[in-house]
């Protein structure tokens, strides 16, 4: 009995030794993404963006939101994915958020308005939640980091880059910390 216990504990530990130096991994290569400038940063950031709405499209196809409700043609989570890793692309060349979005809003509400048979409600409302989530939200980082001003210091970028980039930083770094110290803490 105390060899199980024994091999059970070398095992855990040695799971949460991977576990961090995979963390610590993922935490340097963000640094280096985040210090490597503008282009670097919002591509990474849009690979990440891609494979995110993908996961969560996917999710939505799969799982469901709801029992009986029929999901998304697959062309659309497609469209949806794509659109959602070029808005971050588009965010940092023409510096507006909101403009591509609601293109983007447009474009898969008439892709899902003109499939056979009436969308539901459940098939607007996954996609469009998706699209905000996925394509939306995660292009304030890009400003953040990319901006050519900061408004709230009402300075250019010359001046206040280190804030910007410091400020990026720390939110990627207490996300990484959290995860990690919830599986420290959590279960």
């Amino acid at each position: 009995m105390s060899m199980d216990t024994t091999s059970e504990n070398q095992q855990k530990a040695s799971q949460l030794k991977k576990r961090i130096v995979f963390r610590l991994g993922i935490g340097l290569s963000v640094g280096v993404v985040v210090l490597g400038g503008r282009w670097l940063f919002t591509v990474a950031f849009a690979a990440a963006i891609f494979v995110c709405s993908r996961e969560y499209l996917e999710l939505v196809r799969s799982c469901g939101i709801t029992l009986g409700m029929t999901p998304p043609p697959r062309y659309v989570s497609r469209t949806c994915s794509v659109i959602c890793a070029l808005i971050p692309i588009l965010t940092l060349y023409f510096g507006h958020i909101v403009v591509f979005v609601t293109l983007a809003s447009f474009v898969v509400a008439m892709a899902l308005l003109l499939q056979r048979g009436n969308p539901h409600f459940s098939q607007l409302n996954s996609t469009m939640f998706g699209l905000f989530y996925c394509g939306y939200l995660p292009c304030f980082w890009v400003k953040l980091r990319c901006s050519p001003a900061a408004p709230a210091l009402s300075t250019t970028i010359e001046a206040s880059w280190p804030i910007l980039l410091v400020a990026t930083l720390i939110s990627i770094s207490s996300i990484i910390a959290a995860e990690t110290y919830a599986f420290l803490g959590g279960k």
